[in-house]
C-alpha cells in the first residue's frame, strides 16, 4: 500500500518537476552566457546534482515496483496458461456444467487480473522512461557546466577581465538577476522538497544521533573509572575534552555526521550545518589557545560568513572584484592582529601545530599579495584561488583541529576501557601506547585535510592522474613484468594486514570479553583472536600475490613440495604448530596461569603458534615449545581458580596442651588478612613424634600471596607461642653407652673433658 502511494505521488509529481526543470534549463543556459565566477558554476553543478538524486530516487522505486509487477505477472500468467488448459480438459472430460462453470471463472478473474497487471505494467514503462528522459536533461545541463568550469576561461592564469584601471564603473550598481536556487525563499523551498524526499536518510540520521551519544557517555564514563594516577598533561588535556565537554563534542560530532550524511542538499541547508559546525569546533578549539589566538575561532566564522554573504548577493563581475579586495583586505588586517609584532610572535611558547602556522605567516601574506595584484591585473580566477585557500583553507584547519582533540579523547576513553580490567597494569606501557595512538591520529588527521584542501584547490584529480600514470609504467626484468604500482600494492596489503591483526590482537588477546548481553570466559577471545588473525593473515598474503598479478595456480608444485618438505624435515615444526592451536582451543593453560612443566616454575606469559614463553621467579624468559606443555606432565596452579592451599607443620613439646596448641593456630591464621574465610582455615593434630607433639595449619590464599602469608603466619605463631610459653623442642636422641671395664662415674668424667678411649684402641 505505502508503495503505491509512492507510484501514485511520483505520477502527480513528475509534470510538475519535468516543468521546473524545462525552468531550470533556460535558467541554465542564460546563466552560461553571463560569465559566472568559479564559486557560482561550483554551485549550479551541485544543484542540478541535487535534481538528480530526485529523479533517480524515483527512478529506484519505480524499478522496485516494476521487478515486483513482472514477478506478479509471471505468476499470474503461469495460473491462467494452467486454468486454460484446466478448462480445456474438463471440456474433453464432458465434467458437470457447474464445475466447468466454476472453472471457467477463475479463469476470466485470471485473465482480467492479468488485463490489470500489464496495464500497470506498461504505467511503470511510461514513467520510467519519463523519468530517464529528465535524467538525461539534467546530464546533459551538468555536463554543459563542467565543461565551463574546466574550460579556459577558468583556468588559474586566465585573463578574465580588464586591469582595475581600464574597468569602467559605471555598471557598479547594476544588479543581475538570480539563476537557480541561490535566492532565500528558492532555498527553503528546496531544503522542503530535499526533506520530503530523503525520509529514510533521516531515519539513518537518528540512529547515528543515537549511537554517538551512547558511545560518548560511555567512553565518558570509562575515563571516569579510570584509576591510572598520574599522567602525561597532553593525555590529561585529551581526556578532558570528554569528561568536561561531553555535549559539546556529541554536537559537534552530531552536525559532522549530518554533512556526509545528507549530500547534495540546498546550499542554504549546507551553510547552515557548516556555520553550527564551526561554531562548534571554535568552543572545542579556544580553549587549546592563548592570548590572542584564542579569538581566532571566532575569526574564521566571520570570515566564512563574509564568503557565504557573496553567493547569496549574485555580484555582477565588476561587483565580485570589489567584493574580492575587502576580503583581500580584511585578510591582512586579521593577520596583521593575530601575528603582529612577527618576531615577538614567533618567539612564543606555542605548541607544535601553532609555531607551525606562525612560520606559515609570511606564506600567508603573499598569498594575499598574489590575490591583491591579481585582481587589479584582471586575473580574478588566480584571485578567487588565493582567497579560497585563505578562507576555506582557514575553515578546513579549525575544523580538523576539532576533530583531532575529540579523536584523541576517544582514543584514550577506548584505551582506558580495555586496560581498566588489567589487574597486572603497567602505567608506563600504556602511556607509551596511548602515546602513539595518538600520534597514528595526528597522522591520519593531517592527511584528510591535505585530502580536502587538494580537493579544495582542484589538484587531487591532476596529482592523481599523474601517480596513477607514474605507477602504471610497467618494466620488465627478463622475463617479469611490473609496475610500481604492483610493488606498492602488494606492500600496503600485507602492511593492511598486519595493522588490522595487531589491532585485533589488542582488543582480544588475553582478556575477559563483558558486554551487556554476553560474556566471554578468558582464553575464548584469545581463541578467537587467533583464528581471525590467521584468516586475515592469509588472506592479505593471497590478495598481496594477486596484486603483483602472479597466477596463484603457479604454486600448486611448491605446495606439493612443501607437504613433503614437511612430512620429512618439518615434523617437529608441524607437531608444535598443531600443539599450539590444541593449547590455544582446550585452553589447559592461559595468559597469566601460573604453571610447573619439567620442574620449571613461573607464569605464562604468551601462549604462540609454535611455542610458549614462561617467565619465572627469578627473572628469567624461558621459550617452550608447545609439543612439550602437550605431551608431559603439566601442573596448572590457577587454571579453575588462583587459590592454594599453604600448609605449615609445627611441633610443640610433650608438656604443651593439644587442644589450646590447636585454639592458638586457628586465632594467629584468622588475624591475617591474606588468608581466606572460605575454605576456612584448619588446625590438625597429626601424630606423636619422638621429641615433639606434631600438628598442621591448612589454610587457603590467593596463589599471588602463598610465600608472604606462609612467612607472616609462622612468624605469628612464633611470637605467640613465646607469649603463651609454649616450648618448640629441638630433636632429642638418647644415647647410652655400655662399658663393662670402665666406672660410669669416671666416663662421665670422661666424656666432659673430651678424653673419650677411642672406637679401634691398639
Amino acid at each position: 500500500m505505502e508503495l503505491e502511494q509512492s507510484i501514485a505521488r511520483i505520477d502527480s509529481l513528475l509534470p510538475v518537476y519535468t516543468e521546473t526543470i524545462e525552468e531550470r534549463k533556460v535558467q541554465a543556459t542564460n546563466f552560461l552566457g553571463r560569465s559566472p565566477n568559479i564559486e557560482q558554476v561550483d554551485n549550479q553543478i551541485k544543484s542540478w546534482n541535487r535534481y538528480r538524486d530526485f529523479f533517480e530516487n524515483f527512478q529506484t522505486t519505480i524499478n522496485l515496483f516494476a521487478e515486483r509487477n513482472a514477478l506478479l505477472r509471471e505468476s499470474i500468467e503461469y495460473n491462467e496458461k494452467t486454468w486454460e488448459l484446466t478448462y480445456q480438459n474438463a471440456e474433453q472430460k464432458e465434467v458437470p456444467v457447474n464445475l466447468l462453470i466454476n472453472v471457467k471463472s477463475v479463469w476470466d478473474n485470471y485473465k482480467e487480473i492479468e488485463t490489470i497487471v500489464t496495464d500497470k505494467n506498461t504505467k511503470y514503462l511510461n514513467l520510467q522512461s519519463q523519468v530517464s528522459s529528465q535524467i538525461n536533461v539534467i546530464d546533459e545541463v551538468i555536463e554543459s557546466l563542467k565543461s565551463l568550469r574546466y574550460s579556459e576561461v577558468y583556468q588559474i592564469l586566465y585573463l578574465r577581465n580588464q586591469p582595475l584601471w581600464k574597468t569602467s564603473f559605471k555598471s557598479f550598481r547594476d544588479t543581475v538577476e538570480k539563476e537557480g536556487d541561490e535566492s532565500i525563499s528558492q532555498n527553503f523551498t528546496a531544503i522542503r522538497t530535499y526533506t520530503r524526499a530523503k525520509e529514510n536518510t533521516i531515519y539513518l540520521f537518528v540512529i547515528v544521533v543515537a549511537l554517538i551519544f551512547f558511545g560518548t557517555r560511555v567512553l565518558k564514563k570509562n575515563l571516569l573509572k579510570d584509576q591510572s594516577g598520574k599522567v602525561d598533561a597532553n593525555l590529561q588535556r585529551a581526556k578532558d575534552i570528554i569528561l568536561k565537554d561531553t555535549f559539546l563534542v556529541i554536537f559537534f560530532l552530531v552536525l559532522l555526521s549530518a554533512n556526509y550524511i545528507f549530500i547534495n542538499t540546498p546550499k542554504l541547508w549546507f551553510d547552515s550545518i557548516l556555520f553550527l559546525v564551526l561554531i562548534g569546533a571554535a568552543f572545542l578549539v579556544r580553549p587549546y589557545m592563548t592570548g590572542r589566538f584564542r579569538y581566532v575561532p571566532y575569526l574564521v566564522i566571520a570570515i566564512f560568513i563574509l564568503n557565504v554573504a557573496k553567493t547569496y548577493l549574485w555580484l555582477t563581475p565588476i561587483q565580485n572584484r570589489v567584493y574580492l579586495l575587502i576580503q583581500t583586505f580584511v585578510f591582512v588586517g586579521i593577520l596583521a592582529y593575530i601575528t603582529y609584532p612577527y618576531k615577538v610572535t614567533s618567539k612564543l611558547n606555542l605548541s607544535r601545530f601553532g609555531s607551525l602556522l606562525i612560520r606559515l605567516t609570511p606564506v600567508f601574506y603573499l598569498i594575499l599579495v598574489i590575490a591583491f595584484i591579481s585582481n587589479v591585473l584582471g586575473y580574478t580566477n588566480l584571485t578567487e584561488v588565493c582567497i579560497k585557500i585563505i578562507n576555506q583553507g582557514s575553515e578546513l584547519t579549525i575544523i580538523f583541529y576539532a576533530i583531532l582533540i575529540i579523536a584523541y579523547g576517544l582514543a584514550l576513553g577506548f584505551i582506558s576501557n580495555h586496560y581498566r580490567r588489567k589487574i597486572d597494569l603497567s602505567a608506563l606501557s600504556r602511556t607509551g601506547l596511548e602515546l602513539k595512538v595518538m600520534r597514528a591520529i595526528r597522522i591520519v588527521i593531517m592527511a584528510c585535510w591535505l585530502y580536502y584542501f587538494l580537493n579544495l584547490v582542484d589538484l587531487y584529480q591532476p596529482l592523481v592522474s599523474t601517480f596513477d600514470n607514474i605507477l602504471s609504467i610497467p618494466y620488465k626484468v627478463g622475463s617479469v613484468t611490473f609496475t610500481l604500482g604492483m610493488i606498492f600494492g602488494f606492500i600496503g596489503i600485507l602492511a593492511a594486514s598486519f595493522l588490522i591483526t595487531g589491532i585485533i590482537s589488542f582488543l582480544l588477546d588475553g582478556q575477559e570479553i563483558k558486554l551487556n548481553f554476553i560474556t566471554l570466559p578468558k582464553g575464548v577471545p584469545a581463541a578467537i583472536s587467533l583464528v581471525i588473525r590467521y584468516f586475515i593473515l592469509a588472506l592479505g598474503f593471497v590478495l598481496a600475490i594477486s596484486a603483483l598479478g602472479i597466477d596463484l595456480s603457479k604454486f600448486n608444485l611448491l605446495a606439493g613440495a612443501l607437504g613433503l618438505g614437511i612430512g620429512f624435515g618439518l615434523q617437529n615444526v608441524v607437531s608444535n604448530f598443531i600443539s599450539g592451536i590444541i593449547l590455544v582451543f582446550e585452553r589447559p593453560i592461559l595468559t597469566g596461569d601460573v604453571v610447573e612443566v619439567n620442574s620449571l616454575l613461573g607464569i605464562v606469559s604468551k601462549i604462540g603458534v609454535r611455542s610458549s614463553r614462561i617467565s619465572t621467579y627469578d627473572g628469567s624468559e624461558v621459550v617452550v615449545p608447545n609439543n612439550n606443555l602437550i605431551s608431559n606432565d603439566l601442573i596448572n596452579w590457577t587454571l579453575s581458580n588462583n587459590i592454594r592451599r599453604n600448609e605449615i607443620w609445627i611441633g610443640a613439646s610433650y608438656g604443651s596442651d593439644p587442644n589450646q596448641v590447636l585454639e592458638v593456630l586457628l586465632d594467629v591464621v584468622s588475624e591475617n588478612k591474606m588468608v581466606l574465610k572460605n575454605p576456612a582455615p584448619m588446625a590438625l593434630f597429626d601424630k606423636f613424634g619422638e621429641s615433639a607433639l606434631s600438628f598442621r595449619l591448612l589454610f587457603w590464599v590467593y596463589f599471588k600471596n602463598s610465600l608472604k602469608s606462609k612467612s607472616d603466619v609462622s612468624i605469628a605463631i612464633y611470637n605467640r607461642f613465646e607469649e603463651l610459653g609454649i616450648e618448640i623442642p629441638l630433636p632429642q636422641r638418647v644415647v647410652r653407652l655400655s662399658k663393662s671395664d670402665q666406672n660410669p662415674d669416671t666416663l662421665s668424667n670422661d666424656f666432659m673433658s673430651g678424653d673419650l678411649p677411642s672406637k679401634n684402641p691398639e
